[in-house]
């Protein structure tokens, strides 16, 4: 729309509203007038015919408002929703901040085991990246067996005020996600999953990886005596786990007695060479921000990362672990495959019966001489095409 016609809509606009406000205006004056009303009904009383102009009646007619408590109310709802979102991420970005300060602190988990702490290419020192105003990244690159570890920071929706509410009514926290991304390679065949039994749930239904390859194990005490309650495992099979989880593990983590203080906080560990989306070879670890006074929980969650690169990039498997892991590939790849050639048939046969539909439909409008002749048309090619094939049977 051109500069022009844009004014020529804005002056009709408001020579609209000004016949709106003037016949309003005299439509009040003569509601608040009795004696016009009065005069008028004289005149006609006299046998005197009335102005035409004073009988027409107003172009609209204002009513008084009797109450205004909805519209108060949706008024009150807008600004308390926009005080909401500029108080709720002025928040978000000031935890955000802290927790970054906290995870890049000098001599800090992250700068001890990785060479660089931010994307490389921004302003010196500018290290938090904003992907909206609940969630904020950290990369963190330069070290052996992995490309590098990327730290989300996936905080409550503090600025939208419906889902402020949802969330805190569902008792949602704010969340760090670690996903460190293995080298090609550097990251043996396996998919294994351990976290809260309703996650890990959720994540086999969603998750093809856990979905295809993994099972659900049962630890047993005779092998891990102090595993902690409630905490579920699947993996691909069951001595993967237990070739995993060595004393290191235990030790840091995963006993009954280091898991303790962690447990609620400690969400899941993904460990998986088949991602569904994105990097193939990942190792992802997810778990609620602590408290502010909670110091010690951070750090050991941090170094069961770091810990969990090295240990997964110099595990290999036995033999017979890679046959079956290797089996397991190629039935996911044959189903795959038959699945893909499944659909192409019943694409085509959707085809076929679309353009027999739409023939029949054809012959159906054409007259009876002509449908005769094209059916007889048919009929021949049909029996030639049975001739040849029983030709060439012979």
């Amino acid at each position: 729309m051109g500069p022009s016609k844009a004014a020529a809509l804005c002056l009709a606009a408001l020579l609209l509203c000004g016949g709106v406000v003037a016949v309003a205006a005299e439509a009040a004056q003569a509601g608040d007038n009795p004696e016009a009303g009065s005069g008028e009904a004289a005149a006609a009383a006299e046998g005197g015919s009335p102005d035409p102009a004073k009988q027409r009646p107003p172009f609209i007619v204002l009513r008084h408002q009797d109450s205004w408590v909805l519209e108060g109310a949706a008024i009150a709802f807008l600004l308390a929703f926009l005080v909401n979102m500029l108080i709720g991420r002025r928040r978000n970005e000031r935890l955000a901040l802290a927790w970054t300060a906290e995870l890049v602190a000098p001599d800090g988990v992250l700068d001890r085991n990785f060479a660089l702490l931010g994307p490389g290419d921004t302003a010196a020192g500018e290290v938090l990246l904003k992907d909206s105003m609940h969630s904020f990244k950290l990369w963190a690159s330069g070290r052996r067996f992995c490309q590098g570890m990327l730290a989300t920071l996936q905080l409550v929706r503090r600025q939208d005020l419906l889902a402020y509410t949802v969330m805190a009514l569902r008792g949602q926290k704010d969340v760090l996600e670690l996903e460190v991304r293995m080298n090609e390679g550097a990251l043996p065949p396996l998919v294994l999953a351990l976290g809260q039994t309703a996650i890990l749930r959720n994540m086999a239904l969603d998750s093809d990886d856990i979905k295809t390859f993994c099972k659900r194990v049962e630890v047993t005490r005779d092998r891990i005596p102090n595993w902690p309650d409630k905490l579920a495992v699947w993996a691909e099979h069951s001595s993967i786990f237990y070739d995993v989880m060595g004393p290191q593990l235990l030790d840091l983590v995963f006993s009954k007695e280091a898991f303790q203080p962690l447990r609620p906080y400690f969400r899941y560990l993904h460990i998986t060479s088949e991602a569904p989306e994105g990097h193939k070879q990942v190792i992802r670890q997810s778990f609620v921000l602590p408290p502010a006074g909670e110091r010690t929980v951070l750090p050991r969650l941090l170094t069961l990362a770091c810990l969990l690169i090295d240990l997964m990039g110099s595990y290999r498997l036995s033999p017979e672990q890679q046959k079956r892991a290797t089996d397991a590939r190629a039935k996911r790849d044959a189903e795959a495959r038959a699945g893909e050639q499944d659909e192409m048939r019943k694409r085509a046969e959707e085809r076929r019966l679309a353009k027999l539909q739409e023939e029949q439909e054809r012959l159906r409008k054409l007259p009876p001489e002509q449908r005769e002749k094209e059916l007889a048309k048919r009929q021949k090619l049909q029996q030639r095409r049975r001739m040849n094939r029983a030709g060439k049977n012979m």
